[in-house]
């Protein structure tokens, strides 16, 4: 499955969503593609930021098992036909 919304690239990023990819990176080590897609609208990709990091990051508050996060990716993916 091809990605049907582009992303936006941090060359096109400025104000608010340069803001959040920064944020993104230290929060999470990089820019998810999600984030970059719903970058498009400034106020849905405001939100997602830190729902990831709460339901991810250790120290945002996560209290699942990284093995269980881990084994959430891979099913989700295995049901959704990704080839990562």
């Amino acid at each position: 499955m091809t990605q049907r919304i582009r992303g936006i690239t941090d060359a096109e990023a400025g104000g608010a969503t340069k803001d959040m990819f920064e944020t993104s990176n230290v929060m999470l080590g990089r820019t998810a593609n999600l984030q970059r897609s719903l970058s498009h609208s400034p106020m849905v990709a405001r939100w997602f930021l830190p729902l990831v990091a709460a339901v991810r990051q250790p120290t945002a508050g996560a209290l699942s098992d990284v093995r269980l996060r881990n084994l959430s990716c891979l099913k989700t993916s295995t049901v959704n036909n990704c080839n990562y």
